[in-house]
């Protein structure tokens, strides 16, 4: 089981592969794009048991939502908004690098709205790496940055080196059933836009936009996330009723809407007159013993089972949620080529589906 920060998950796991054991690794999957491709054919070669921390996939609740689709409650689906309340109050992002300062903390000038005195106070003087952090562990595959206490422990999601950002931490608890349940693939084109982008770290905010082609006999989509405070406008059928401010899904179809909350939670139909109409829809997926996501895994490593979410579909949703991190990197909206995994029309963005790992790793 791998839980470290995301930029280590796909070395740990592939070695893991390699000596023939079930991984199961927290989301997001990988920290880059090449990375999910290469956990995807390991774990085909390998025949392991994999399967990826979003939690919410073995929920009820989430396969109740799956089904609302499958059985075609809301008719045909041609827009979706998915949103997190992340970064805001969880970790700092959209802030600067640190500068190491010989000054005393009471003579340097802070004057960015917005960041606390704590803040202030982190970004000022040397740091010696505690006597219980191993750095260079840490470090890892990543680049070789200078100790500093904003970055860990917890913040380091905010910072390019090692995280990826509010869509990597909340995506896969967010995307999740609406890829599954209308089998979006992969998109052919992504565009981000974000509050100002310093390339060290996260924006405090972004809106990325996806367009996915037509699939079979269902219609192309066009789907928006949002982060960082940034909110849908509130459908006209909830009334008084707000939209959940932590976080959840909105999908627009001809004859209603669906609605679920982070993990696939609560999922109800819209307007109620349609929930009332519908009512539970019938049940086509199994359910998993006990909602348990990791007992799941652990039933298909004795071969007891299938893991619901192995790396064969959840890497195919962290390439989704990482192209929002290569839009906002390339500064463009970028056109992809799935089947080749290239930008078409941004020569330069393709840099950003791997990294050169650093030396000895």
């Amino acid at each position: 089981m791998i839980a470290t920060p995301d930029h280590m998950h796909a070395p740990i796991a592939l070695a893991s592969m390699d000596l023939g054991k079930g991984v199961y690794v927290q989301k997001p999957l990988t920290w880059s794009i090449d990375e999910a491709r290469q956990l995807a054919r390991r774990a085909k070669d390998t025949k392991v048991a994999t399967q990826m921390g979003n939690q919410g996939h073995s929920l009820d609740d989430a396969r109740t939502a799956v089904e609302y689709l499958s059985t075609g409650a809301i008719g045909e689906v041609r827009e979706i908004h998915v949103w997190t309340d992340r970064p805001v109050g969880f970790w700092p992002q959209g802030v600067p690098r640190p500068q190491v300062s010989a000054e005393p903390l009471d003579s340097l000038k802070w004057d960015q709205k917005g960041v606390d005195t704590r803040l202030a106070a982190a970004m000022a003087g040397n740091y010696p790496i505690p006597d219980t952090l191993s750095w260079d562990l840490f470090l890892g595959v990543g680049p070789n940055v200078p100790y500093h206490p904003i970055y860990h422990p917890f913040n380091w999601r905010g910072w390019i080196d090692w995280g990826c950002g509010a869509i990597g931490d909340m995506g896969a608890h967010l995307l999740d059933v609406s890829m599954w349940g209308r089998d979006l693939g992969l998109p052919t084109s992504i565009e981000t836009v974000s509050t100002p982008f310093n390339g060290a770290s996260f924006p405090t905010a972004t809106l990325t936009f996806y367009e996915f082609a037509a699939r079979g006999s269902m219609p192309p989509v066009k789907l928006t996330w949002y982060d960082g405070g940034l909110m849908p406008r509130k459908p006209e059928e909830l009334g008084q009723e707000e939209l959940i401010k932590e976080g959840g899904a909105l999908l627009i179809g001809s004859k209603g809407k669906l609605m679920y909350n982070t993990y696939g939670a609560h999922p109800r139909l819209l307007p109620q007159s349609l929930q009332d109409s519908v009512g539970k829809p019938p049940q086509k997926l199994p359910r998993i013993p006990n909602e348990s996501h990791e007992m799941n895994w652990v039933n298909a490593i004795k071969n007891k089972t299938e893991a619901c979410c192995p790396f064969e579909y959840s890497a195919k949703l962290t390439e989704t949620m990482l192209l929002g991190v290569v839009s906002l990197k390339a500064g463009k909206k970028i056109e992809y080529d799935a089947a080749n995994m290239r930008v078409t029309n941004v020569p330069a963005a393709n840099e950003f589906f791997s990294r050169q790992y650093r030396t000895g790793w």
